[in-house]
């Protein structure tokens, strides 16, 4: 007889993991996760502030910062909090973390082709011709947009250098003096030891580089700030994050991450964001109705759509934003905000101190 699996996670990746890592909470239930590259798909950091919902996060995470910085050609802003750290995460540990006693779950190395419900079941289909039978469908897979929109796209390589010159101690989060012809361009650099860093070649626009352009962006910035002409590369990573908010998926499914907007569209962080739509999941019996909620606050995303729309209209004028925003928030505030936990006097600070007429234009269009 078929089985019938009592949840069919489909994309298992931050999203699919974290829904997996609270399994247990559903008493006697059987899963199977679906996903082609599970155990080939490449190891890569996710970065979060620490924030009360993160706590199974930060038990596994690799490194925190207490500091951190936005630079620009005149002037480096800097961050410190001890309340909201600057976590990272690697994938590899939140993967072994969330697929333990794999008892209760099945995993299978294939693509869905199609789902067909009938009599409340859903019947999975998978590209070898396999099918599989479950009462819930957890979609956690990235959608496919048919309109045209602004991406963070991004390679960093994890390097490894002679001699102690990277400060561990501060995490640049944004250095904007890099090249700008071709977008919102700056280096991520996230630094493991004295000798050892991530450093990712990012930007903001419509299209996206071939892997030479970022590899060059990364040679030119270690040239230049640390003189640097040799080094070991442990490590690569890319990808490209869609930079505009999602409409909420039409179907029948327990949407969660990019699938359901978890994604914060004027930044590209998602995994705090993931955290607290999961938790809201389990806690408030959402799974039950499949009443999955947005994680972001309406006036959070009312505001990301003008910052976008400013930033579309004038990618030059980003990095002035950027060094605005870090003069008015302190470290906690800066935090909070990142991770959608903004007051009202943190919006208003900042609004009152953007540029008016940029954003009016953007706010009208």
């Amino acid at each position: 007889m078929q089985t019938i699996f009592d949840y069919a996670v489909i994309g298992v990746g931050a999203a699919g993991l974290s829904f997996l890592k609270e399994r247990h909470q559903l008493i006697n239930k059987k899963f199977i996760a679906i996903d082609k590259n599970i155990h080939t798909q490449k190891n890569h950091i996710f970065g979060f502030w620490n924030m009360p919902w993160t706590k199974e996060l930060t038990r596994h995470s690799h490194k925190k910062w207490n500091a951190w910085s936005i630079i620009s050609q005149d002037e480096e802003i800097s961050f410190y909090s001890e309340k909201h750290k600057y976590e990272i995460l690697y994938l590899d540990k939140w993967k072994n973390e969330s697929l333990k006693s794999e008892r209760d779950l099945v995993i299978c190395q294939n693509n869905v082709r199609t789902i067909y419900k009938k009599n409340k079941i859903f019947e999975i289909t998978l590209d070898n011709d396999d099918v599989c039978y479950a009462h819930n469908i957890v979609d956690s897979r990235s959608t496919k947009l048919d309109r045209k929109y602004l991406k963070q796209h991004f390679l960093g390589q994890t390097i490894k250098v002679k001699n102690d010159i990277f400060d561990e101690n501060k995490l640049v989060l944004m250095d904007f003096r890099v090249d700008q012809s071709k977008g919102i361009h700056f280096i991520y650099l996230v630094p493991f030891a004295k000798n050892k860093a991530l450093i990712e070649s990012t930007m903001f626009s419509f299209n996206e580089e071939n892997d030479e352009w970022y590899i060059k962006a990364i040679e030119n910035y270690l040239y230049k700030f640390y003189n640097l002409k040799e080094w070991t590369v442990l490590d690569e990573e890319k990808g490209s994050i869609p930079m505009t908010v999602i409409d909420e998926p039409k179907n029948d499914f327990i949407n969660i991450g990019t699938m359901s907007g978890a994604m914060k569209p004027s930044s590209g962080y998602a995994m705090s964001f993931i955290q607290k739509q999961i938790s809201d999941l389990f806690q408030n019996d959402l799974i039950i109705n499949k009443n999955i909620t947005n994680p972001h606050k309406k006036i959070d995303l009312w505001m990301d759509k003008v910052f976008l729309k400013v930033l579309e209209a004038d990618s030059i004028m980003a990095i002035d934003i950027f060094i605005k925003l870090g003069k008015i928030l302190n470290g906690d505030e800066f935090a909070l905000f990142m991770s959608g936990q903004a007051n009202m006097l943190i919006r208003l600070k900042i609004i009152f101190k953007m540029p008016k007429k940029p954003f009016l234009k953007a706010l009208f269009h």
